[in-house]
């Protein structure tokens, strides 16, 4: 909008735009090379993190799940980690957890009240699995027939038995 909106003299004046980028700018010399690099923020917490047990490990797997499933975005870095959290805790399994979780084979919904019903789980994922699961256990109040509905099945029923159409009568075909 070179010109601006309905009042006039709105707007950006025209060759005001860059025309060019501009590039970008550099940063300030550090004052001494021999320093050695340190490393990255995020591989630090990578390496940090496959340093813990094996508990630690799921439940930062469990956080980034929770995240992504919020609709949250990971960095590279994350997705990289949560990668290798999950090939170390996929080989910290033993064959019969492996079994147990195959043979299983639950539904979403029957997962979510399985896990709302431990008692040994959190609290706090409890919580979040049933307030997943009710909209599909239980309906809203506002849900269901109306009052049009209603009055429409009512009409059938009473259409119905002893106060039912007759047949149409038969047409003969020439």
């Amino acid at each position: 909008m070179a010109s601006g909106g309905y009042r006039p003299g709105a707007g950006r004046k025209k060759g005001s735009k860059d025309t060019k980028p501009r590039a970008p700018r550099k940063s300030a010399p550090t004052k001494s090379k021999s320093q050695p690099k340190a490393l990255d923020p995020d591989k630090q917490k990578i390496k940090e993190l496959l340093s813990f047990d094996l508990k630690a490990k799921a439940k930062f797997y469990n956080e980034f799940l929770a995240r992504v499933s919020r609709g949250e975005h990971l960095s590279i870095a994350e997705k990289k980690m949560m990668a290798q959290l999950a090939t170390e805790l996929a080989a910290g399994l033993t064959e019969g957890e492996k079994q147990e979780a195959a043979a299983e084979n639950l539904t979403p919904l029957e997962y979510m009240l399985k896990v709302m019903n431990d008692t040994a789980a959190e609290k706090d994922r409890r919580d979040r699995m049933a307030i997943a699961a009710a909209p599909f256990v239980h309906s809203r109040a506002g849900e269901g027939k109306g009052k049009k509905d209603e009055k429409d099945e009512k009409a059938k029923k009473a259409g119905s038995g002893k106060f039912a159409a007759g047949q149409a009568p038969l047409k003969v075909v020439k």
